[in-house]
């Protein structure tokens, strides 16, 4: 018999003007809390958060910039001396991940409060590490989920719109990543198979983008709130977490961390930029029909997600970087979570035509 888990945050919170309500969510936690929080975010939101929590005793420390070890063993020895029994991250996703490790490391709960809705980090309970030159030094996974997500939308709706379209590139790849790995029974995130609800959560999170992304974007240019900016909020943070944990990845980002191996190359797009271009190429390698294709095809360019290599600011590749591009992708654990043996050939090919329906697309033709 099969093992599955189900992991997920203890308690999710998204509304408009939330984070004043913070100290009801968080005072049974404990009495010292520890704020991480980068220099704008402290400039920003530091004054809400401290009398939001009137009658506790709250720190707050600076971050730097990168979730590395320097930084972790910075804020964990300020945590230690201000004996902060939660830890609250206030920002993007390298600060969810360095809040995640500090609590971890302090025996202490942790709290997110993203401000940003760019990825799915939040609500994940495993944080990268990095080295200072951007490069991943570990990933590190956690026994359990943050303690409380809040999601506060009077922050988010002042994010970059940029920012918000490229966390529904990072939920795209949920359904098509999970489906593969459930109907053919590899493991998710936690070493197990998946859930029903957990394709049940993908699969919804994939029909609210197509249903709802292009209007919230549109509400998201205006900076207002609406129901499809919430819906999408919750796409982008709640659903894409718990999706792609709960269900596990196939190849939908490997294509783009292959892209990361071109050294030379500046890298210009966000992480979920780049894995809606990845996700493209995996279902070309996948084999899925003209109708499949078209839907997400058309759901990127409406939205403003790449398509091509152009769009990824990777024009005109030479051969020996397409080389180099799949090898780096044969290397990636999760190519191998397909039914089928992925072949040199299969990732080069896949690269070549994905690309090459996107220009398609983007000069007005269609596959239907």
């Amino acid at each position: 018999m099969m093992t599955q888990i189900l992991g997920c945050c203890n308690r999710y919170v998204q509304g408009y003007g939330e984070i004043k309500r913070l100290k009801s969510y968080v005072s049974w936690m404990g009495r010292s809390f520890l704020v991480i929080a980068s220099k704008n975010r402290l400039r920003d939101l530091k004054n809400t958060i401290a009398e939001a929590m009137d009658g506790l005793k709250v720190t707050f420390v600076q971050f730097d910039g990168q979730c590395s070890w320097e930084e972790i063993h910075k804020i964990v020895a300020v945590a230690s001396n201000c004996g902060a029994e939660a830890i609250i991250g206030v920002g993007g996703g390298k600060v969810a991940d360095t809040a995640k490790v500090v609590a971890n490391k302090c025996g202490a709960r942790v709290i997110i409060v993203p401000t940003i809705s760019a990825s799915d980090a939040s609500t994940s309970s495993v944080s990268l590490v990095y080295q200072d030159n951007g490069t991943i030094e570990d990933v590190i996974a956690f026994p359990v989920s943050p303690e409380l997500v809040l999601v506060d939308t009077e922050i988010l709706i002042h994010a970059p719109v940029r920012l918000f379209v490229a966390g529904m590139g990072d939920a795209l790849s949920t359904y098509i990543g999970g489906k593969v790995c459930q109907e053919h029974y590899f493991d998710n995130h936690f070493n197990a198979k998946g859930t029903h609800t957990a394709l049940a959560v993908a699969k919804l999170s994939y029909d609210m983008l197509m249903k709802y992304g292009v209007q919230a974007k549109k509400a998201a240019e205006q900076k207002v709130i609406t129901d499809a900016f919430n819906a999408i909020t919750e796409v982008n943070i709640l659903m894409s977490g718990m999706g792609f944990e709960n269900n596990g990845s196939a190849s939908d980002h490997c294509f783009y961390f292959g892209t990361l191996a071109l050294t030379e190359r500046e890298e210009y797009v966000y992480h979920g930029e780049g894995v809606a271009f990845s996700t493209c190429c995996q279902l070309v390698m996948q084999g899925a029909s003209n109708e499949e294709l078209d839907e997400v095809y058309q759901f990127c360019l409406n939205v403003g997600l790449p398509v091509t290599f152009d769009d990824m600011h990777l024009s005109n590749l030479t051969e020996e970087e397409f080389d180099i591009m799949t090898k780096a992708v044969l290397k990636e654990n999760f190519i191998h979570h397909h039914p089928f043996e992925v072949t040199y050939e299969m990732v080069y090919g896949a690269y070549k035509t994905a690309d090459a329906i996107g220009n398609m697309y983007k000069k007005g033709g269609s596959l239907i």
